[in-house]
C-alpha cells in the first residue's frame, strides 16, 4: 500500500503571510505517473506552492521537495496524474479514487528559519552590490564625461588662441597704425580750425576702440599651460586697470582648492571678469574684492565693491553703464549655475555665482552622489526656498 512520509515540516504559523519554507519527504510504493499535492492550513486548507503551481514531482529516488506558504498543518497527498486539486477547502480530499494517500503533519514548534535569500543579511548584501555597481557606473561615467570635457577645452583653448592672434596680428594692429595717422592728423590741423573738436573726438573714439580690442585679446587668452586656477587668473586682472592706483583690490580664497572642470572653469572666469571690469569702469569703487568659497555642497564666486549701486533704469546690456548682466545670466544658465546680484545704494553692489559641486569640481568621489540625493528631499528643499527668499533683492 502506497504511503507518504515527511522528512521536513515548516514550522507552525497562523499563515496568511508571505514567508514561505521548505517541506519535503518521501513516498513509499508511488507508480509512474503519480504526484505530490500540498496543502497548508490557515483556518481553511490552501493549496500549495501557488495556485497555477499545484503538483511536486517524485523524484527517481521516491523522494520529493518544494517549498509552502507557513500554516499550522501540513499535508500531501499522493495523487494519480488525473487528479485536479481544488485551490480553497475546508477539509481535505479523502483517500480513494484519484488520491492514492494522504499524509498530514502539524508544523514543528520553535523559531522559523528562512532560507537564505530571505535573510536581512543576503537582501542587505544584494542592495549593497547594486549600489556599488551604480556608484561604479556613475565614477566611470563621470571619468569618460571628464575626459570629453577636456578634449573639448583644449579645442577650444586653441581656437580662442588663434582668433586671439588673428586679431591681433590685423585688425588691433591695423587700428594702431591708423590711430598713429590720426594724432599726425590732429597735430597738424590748426588749433582754431572748427574740424578740430571733431577730430580729437574720433581720437578718443579711436582709443576706446583699441582699448576693448586688446582687453578682448587678454580675455580669450588668459589661460596658460601654468596657470590653470581661478585665483591666479583673476589677480591678473588688476594688470589691466593699473592706472586705477586708488583702488584697492584683492582676491580671497575659502576651503580647499579643487580642480574645475575645463570648459565650466572658462565659463566661471569669463562670467567673474566681466563682473570685475564693470566695478573697475564704472562703479567709481574704492573696494573691489573677489572671493572663492570651495564648499562642498557648491563653488561660489563673489565680486563686491563698495561703488555706486545699478540704477534700476540702467540697461542690463550695451556699451554703457554696468553692462553684460543679461550675458552673465545667460552664461549661468547654461553651466546649471545661479546668478545673483545684489545692488543697494550704502553698500555698493554684489554679484554671487553659486555652482553645484557635482558639476564643478573633477574627482568626485562616488558618496558625493548620494549626498547630492539626500538633499532633493523635501524638507531641505523648503529650507533652501525659504533662505533664497529672504536674500533676495531687487535691483
Amino acid at each position: 500500500m502506497p504511503s507518504i512520509e515527511f522528512s521536513r515540516v515548516p514550522p507552525a504559523e497562523e499563515g496568511g503571510t508571505r514567508r514561505v519554507s521548505a517541506i519535503e519527504g518521501r513516498v513509499i510504493g508511488a507508480r509512474p505517473g503519480q504526484q505530490i499535492v500540498l496543502y497548508a492550513r490557515s483556518g481553511a486548507w490552501y493549496v500549495q506552492p501557488y495556485i497555477e503551481q499545484p503538483f511536486t514531482i517524485i523524484r527517481p529516488d521516491a523522494t520529493w521537495k518544494n517549498s509552502t506558504h507557513l500554516g499550522t498543518e501540513y499535508a500531501a497527498l499522493l495523487v494519480g496524474p488525473e487528479y485536479h486539486p481544488p485551490t480553497i477547502t475546508d477539509e481535505l480530499p479523502k483517500q480513494g479514487g484519484a488520491i492514492v494517500a494522504v499524509a498530514v503533519a502539524k508544523g514543528e514548534a520553535g523559531l522559523w528559519v528562512p532560507e537564505f535569500w530571505q535573510s536581512w543579511w543576503f537582501r542587505f548584501s544584494a542592495v549593497f552590490v547594486c549600489l556599488l555597481a551604480l556608484l561604479a557606473f556613475h565614477h566611470l561615467r563621470l571619468r569618460q564625461l571628464t575626459q570629453r570635457l577636456n578634449a573639448r577645452f583644449q579645442e577650444r583653448l586653441a581656437e580662442r588662441t588663434r582668433i586671439a592672434q588673428d586679431i591681433q596680428d590685423t585688425l588691433l594692429q591695423g587700428f594702431l597704425s591708423i590711430s598713429m595717422q590720426l594724432f599726425v592728423a590732429v597735430d597738424q590741423v590748426p588749433e582754431d580750425s572748427p574740424a578740430k573738436p571733431r577730430l580729437k573726438y574720433v581720437q578718443q573714439l579711436m582709443g576706446k576702440v583699441i582699448e576693448e580690442c586688446q582687453n578682448t585679446v587678454r580675455g580669450m587668452r588668459f589661460y596658460s599651460s601654468d596657470s590653470l586656477d581661478l585665483e591666479h587668473v583673476f589677480s591678473r586682472i588688476r594688470q589691466e586697470f593699473a592706472d586705477q592706483k586708488e583702488i584697492v583690490f584683492r582676491v580671497a580664497v575659502e576651503g580647499r582648492i579643487r580642480p574645475l572642470h575645463p570648459i565650466l572653469r572658462d565659463e566661471a572666469y569669463r562670467i567673474g571678469r566681466e563682473a570685475l571690469v564693470n566695478a573697475f569702469r564704472h562703479a567709481r569703487a574704492k573696494n573691489i574684492e573677489v572671493k572663492l568659497v570651495y564648499a562642498a555642497s557648491q563653488l561660489r564666486i563673489l565680486v563686491r565693491d563698495d561703488g555706486c549701486s545699478i540704477d534700476p533704469q540702467t540697461p542690463r546690456s550695451g556699451s554703457e553703464g554696468r553692462r553684460g548682466l543679461s550675458g552673465m545670466r545667460e552664461r549661468a544658465d547654461g553651466i546649471g549655475a545661479r546668478l545673483k546680484v545684489r545692488s543697494r545704494a550704502p553698500a555698493g553692489t554684489e554679484v554671487e555665482l553659486s555652482i553645484p559641486s557635482r558639476v564643478a569640481y573633477l574627482n568626485q568621489s562616488p558618496m558625493r552622489l548620494l549626498r547630492w540625493l539626500a538633499s532633493l528631499s523635501p524638507r531641505r528643499a523648503m529650507v533652501r526656498l525659504r533662505k533664497s527668499e529672504t536674500e533676495e533683492v531687487d535691483n
